[in-house]
């Protein structure tokens, strides 16, 4: 069972580990992404933060799909964690687990609108949010649990008040 799919371009950190994991009660972190899977120097310091008595996959986008959708794995909790709106679009599209989708972090890059102080958007990372919103998933941004959360709906406010 899919407990939370958070986009964060950090991927595992101290808000993932020891925020994020706690709250939803995972035991199990996917890492889905393909630049990290191909990488073992990269998955060797993703395993650094990763919090002990979890369990942690690095995958590509595809493989943690099919791992999300094996019925093997439904009994874990898991926590997605990819790095951008698009492959979190591809996996919610595929994986009728997802229903809550956290935007978390992204960092800034030219032609990037401010969202919040951790989150830049550009208009493609919108259309993937409003995708999974439009398809029923609950889309929201939430730093850690304990703060404000902001709707898609707040998201795309202000992403149109700032561009």
């Amino acid at each position: 069972m899919v407990k939370l799919l958070r986009i964060d371009d950090r991927l595992i950190h101290g808000q993932v580990a020891v925020y994020w994991v706690k709250a939803v009660e995972s035991d199990t972190i996917v890492v889905a992404d393909d630049k990290h899977a191909g990488n073992a120097m990269l998955k060797m310091t993703l395993n650094v933060g990763k919090p002990s008595g979890v369990s942690m996959e690095v995958l590509t986008v595809e493989n943690a799909i099919a791992y999300v959708n094996n019925p093997a794995n439904s009994k874990k909790k898991i926590m997605i964690v990819t790095a951008n709106c698009q492959n979190a679009a591809q996996i919610a599209k595929a994986c009728d687990s997802v229903s809550d989708i956290n935007l978390g972090g992204i960092r800034h890059a030219e032609g990037k609108v401010s969202i919040s102080r951790q989150i830049f958007v550009e208009e493609a990372d919108i259309l993937s949010l409003e995708e999974m919103h439009n398809s029923g998933k609950n889309v929201f941004s939430q730093d850690i649990p304990s703060k404000d959360k902001m709707s898609f709906t707040e998201i795309k406010q202000t992403y149109e008040k700032n561009k």
